[in-house]
């Protein structure tokens, strides 16, 4: 018997779901989204530009500046940066939401890239961001880019970019940087008792591991890989929702996310558990 075809969701289906739905657990109206940033990783289409603006109008957030990110794997973490300081530097903006979607399909060669050792998953997050009370505040966020690494950055073979030996010293210099500045712009201490737990990006151990060895607190060090592969530029998103979830923050207790794209950027976010009113 013949099973009836089934359609694949397409990006925009899963952005609009994620998108809808961190709206509704916030308690927010999408009227009141001031900005919304949209991020993903290979194949442009000729509609990319308007990708963004459609979201935001298909979610009813018709006043919401909208525009897209893409830095690869570190598209969702430096979109949340740029919105963050937006924020920042636009205070009649209440709320912003930032969206991450990519649906490939088993087809694309990227799926399962041997030298991550770990499977990428079509998926979309969303993360709301908002001046009211929350499970999670932002205490820090701080990139740091190598790109001395584009020159030598295979075609569409992040891979084996990311894994020579002299990009590897050059993200490990990012690390360094990054962990240091990110612990400063917060006045925190790495050594702190209150910075729980470190979230890595969904890729591999053994992938990571050359990168990050020795440069980051000594803190629970949690990877979530085996759960779901990497999400494209979804992690960070999703390893918030983690801290949201199920190893909620308590009250004064910190977590740090570590994302990587490629080895390009590396970005860090520093969050703090919060008493919610």
């Amino acid at each position: 018997m013949a099973l009836p075809a089934v359609d694949r969701p397409t990006a925009e289906s899963l952005a609009l779901t994620a998108g809808a739905d961190a709206l509704t657990d916030g308690g927010v109206s999408p009227a009141d989204i001031g900005l919304l940033a949209h991020s993903w990783i290979f194949d442009p289409t000729p509609d990319d530009c308007t990708f963004a603006p459609r979201l935001a109008r298909r979610l009813g957030a018709k006043n919401a500046v909208s525009l897209g990110v893409r830095q690869m794997s570190n598209g969702g973490a430096i979109a949340l940066q740029v919105a963050a300081a937006q924020m920042l530097t636009e205070p009649r903006i209440g709320h912003s939401l930032v969206v991450t979607a990519d649906s490939h399909g088993p087809e694309a060669i990227w799926s399962w890239l041997p030298e991550t050792g770990t499977a990428m998953a079509d998926s979309a997050t969303a993360v709301l961001l908002t001046r009211a009370a929350g499970p999670l505040s932002i205490r820090s966020v701080v990139s740091c880019a190598a790109t001395d690494e584009e020159s030598s950055w295979a075609d569409r073979d992040p891979s084996a970019s990311a894994t020579a030996a002299t990009n590897v010293f050059r993200v490990r210099r990012c690390v360094s940087t990054v962990a240091r500045a990110v612990f400063a712009d917060a006045d925190l201490e790495p050594q702190d008792p209150r910075l729980s737990v470190v979230v890595g990006p969904r890729l591999a151990p053994d992938f990571v591991d050359p990168m990050f060895h020795g440069l980051l607190p000594a803190a629970e060090y949690v990877d979530l890989s085996a759960r779901t592969g990497h999400l494209f530029a979804g992690d960070l998103a999703a390893n918030l929702n983690y801290l949201c979830t199920e190893r909620r923050l308590a009250p004064d207790e910190y977590g740090l996310i570590v994302n990587i794209g490629i080895g390009l950027t590396v970005t860090m976010l520093l969050v703090r558990g919060e008493r919610e009113e």
